[in-house]
């Protein structure tokens, strides 16, 4: 992931990349009154993940512990 690779001093341009999203996708004003976060249409669509956890997790080692706990 690009995050990995920005220096931990550069907050502010790690902050930017955690705040980044597509230009397409309209984000709710957090401070309506009486927002129903669970009535979003968003809310039910699960994130489009452009890489494969279980490789990454077995080549760190840790899939075989994850997998017996989970």
């Amino acid at each position: 992931m690009v995050f990995n690779d920005v220096a931990a001093n550069c907050v502010q341009l790690r902050n930017l990349l955690l705040s980044a999203y597509p230009c397409d996708m309209c984000l709710p004003e957090p401070l309506t009154p009486n927002l129903k976060i669970d009535l979003l249409a968003e809310i039910t669509q699960s994130p489009d993940i452009p890489y494969d956890h279980a490789v990454l997790l077995e080549r760190v080692g840790l899939r075989t512990g994850l997998d017996a706990v989970i």
